[in-house]
């Protein structure tokens, strides 16, 4: 593959690719082969990341009854207007649990102030869009190779909360080696889709409703163009007063970030305490 050249070609079929990419959470039984999953780890790797950290981590998972265990604790029904009773005696490991495959992925929060100034708070978004690009990159080729796939949203934020069924995520994998400097960034689902469009690539639904029922199509261009109004006319419009307002905002802002960004530290050392006197 690395030997094709550049053409329209190409770009056509990257476009198609991107195009029919959609969120699949019906699977059969039929297991993803080891080099699969290594290709789409290999495309998580690839994914660009700020500053060059390649900080971006992958926990392969591919036991159904791990799958299942994991489905159990992260267990969020996905649809409007579900009796969640009855989805989980019908669905007990939830969507994930009809996974082939996991690929969870971590940022390594250890290396994000490299350059040792104290501006963590500042590059701390940076593991999250790292993440966010690998998890693209592992989307996109899981298409191309006719695998259904889907982003499932997991974080530091969801522990102790309905997300991890009132656990943690740390709790839900202690039996792997997870350095505490991992933060959780997501979980992608992977599986061969149940069914498949005519041109062989997984087939999505139409509406989802996780918390509206909606339309999966995309709008016009033009409902996601932004900034039509000209640069110079903008700022012509900005005061001195108006200036100075934003800049004490701002620092605000950032000195209640700090603030807070340290407060968080300190409550996650005392989450962490409170585990490991539990074990």
């Amino acid at each position: 593959m690395s030997n094709i050249p550049c053409s329209s070609e190409v770009a056509d079929a990257v476009a198609s690719v991107i195009a029919h990419r959609r969120s699949i959470r019906a699977f059969n039984n039929k297991p993803i082969p080891k080099e699969i999953l290594d290709r789409l780890v290999r495309a998580g790797i690839d994914a660009p990341s700020g500053s060059n950290w390649q900080n971006q981590r992958f926990l392969v998972i591919s036991d159904a009854e791990e799958i299942m265990r994991i489905g159990k604790q992260r267990f969020v029904w996905p649809y409007k207007g579900a009796n969640i009773g009855k989805v989980k005696e019908a669905h007990p490991g939830g969507i994930l649990g009809h996974s082939a495959a996991l690929i969870i992925v971590f940022a390594d929060s250890r290396d994000n102030d490299r350059r040792g100034n104290g501006e963590y708070h500042i590059w701390q978004v940076l593991e999250i869009q790292n993440c966010a690009a690998s998890i693209q990159n592992i989307l996109l080729l899981a298409t191309a190779l006719g695998l259904g796939s889907c982003w499932i949203s997991a974080s530091d934020s969801m522990n102790f909360t309905r997300m991890f069924s009132g656990g943690s995520w740390r709790k839900m994998l202690s039996e792997y080696d997870l350095p505490l400097h991992y933060k959780l960034q997501g979980i992608v689902m992977l599986g061969y889709p149940k069914s498949k469009t005519a041109q062989g690539f997984a087939k999505g639904e139409s509406m989802h409703g996780a918390t509206v029922w909606q339309s999966t199509k995309r709008k016009p261009i033009d409902n996601y163009l932004v900034g039509k109004k000209s640069a110079a006319s903008a700022l012509a419009a900005v005061t001195f007063t108006d200036a100075l307002l934003v800049k004490v905002y701002s620092t605000v802002i950032l000195l209640l970030h700090r603030a807070l960004s340290h407060i968080d530290k300190l409550i996650h050392r005392i989450e962490i305490d409170k585990y490991f006197r539990k074990l």
